[in-house]
């Protein structure tokens, strides 16, 4: 495979993962479950999903990586379980739109985690661009003070200060295979939530929906997204995974009509605009580099 041809499957695997999870919050609002059903449904069906995916990825050594995380993945797991649980939580107690914008952030969460922990030099553009961010961010929060969804974007922040760290320990333990680590995080969910859970309660339209989003969305999208880096610069991912942020909140209105707030709508304009052109400038800069 040529390095056009290589490119271009980074892209579609990426773009696909990225326009196949986009329906993830919107079938969680149409299931009808408490909270903690939903999480326990989500985590087994997506574990069990994606060990199917390791062993035919991995073949033949699919239950050995399953096996074989180490301490890292280990840990990469549990904070993938605690993000599941603040996701599911945001999507349910504030606006999709909120939830969405605030978690895109997460890149320069880890660019920041990365410089104070390994001493990574930071751009002044991405300086900047946090500055930028923070007054998006203000004006996301702003449109929930006056309601009931602080604590959902309370959450969604939780959400994405989680997939920074998580960034950063793949960065610097490249050994860690994500999707057998994303299994282990199902699992955990799975056996944390039991207690709280009502399994037998989930019947019917909501069944049905929750085996798509437990099966195919959440499992399959996020094995296309973690495949794609392999053939694509990371910033380049980053700028196709901001999509998420649109498509999410546009499927929920279209649906159950949800409208964002004038705050949210202007602060996630700046957020996502700063992210789209800080990727982009950051691509530039690596393929000057590269000449």
């Amino acid at each position: 495979m040529d390095h056009e041809e290589s490119h271009l499957k980074g892209i579609v695997l990426v773009l696909l993962g990225v326009v196949l999870l986009s329906p993830d919050a919107l079938l969680l609002r149409l299931i009808s479950a408490d909270h903690w059903t939903l999480l326990f449904w989500r985590g087994t069906l997506s574990a069990l999903s994606l060990v199917t995916i390791t062993l035919l990825l991995e073949r033949p050594r699919g239950w050995q990586r399953f096996f074989s995380i180490g301490r890292s993945g280990a840990l990469v797991a549990v904070i993938f379980a605690m993000g599941s649980v603040c996701f599911v939580f945001a999507i349910l107690h504030t606006t999709v739109a909120n939830a969405l914008v605030i978690m895109s952030v997460s890149p320069l969460f880890a660019a920041i985690l990365s410089h104070f922990f390994f001493g990574e030099a930071i751009p002044l553009r991405t300086w900047l661009a946090a500055l930028a961010i923070i007054a998006g961010l203000v004006l996301v929060f702003a449109g929930s003070l006056s309601g009931d969804g602080l604590a959902g974007d309370l959450a969604a922040l939780g959400v994405s200060v989680g997939l920074a760290i998580n960034f950063v320990i793949i960065r610097k333990q490249k050994a860690v295979s994500m999707v057998p680590a994303m299994a282990w995080s199902g699992v955990i969910v799975a056996l944390a939530v039991l207690p709280l859970a009502a399994p037998a309660s989930l019947s019917g339209q909501s069944m049905h929906l929750m085996l798509l989003l437990g099966l195919v969305v959440v499992p399959v999208s996020l094995t296309l997204i973690t495949l794609g880096p392999r053939y694509i610069p990371a910033p380049e991912a980053g700028l196709i995974m901001r999509l998420e942020a649109l498509l999410a909140p546009l499927w929920v209105w279209l649906v159950l009509g949800e409208v964002p707030t004038m705050q949210t709508l202007l602060g996630g304009t700046i957020i996502i605009s700063t992210l789209v052109l800080l990727s982009a400038a950051t691509l530039k800069g690596r393929a000057q580099a590269a000449r």
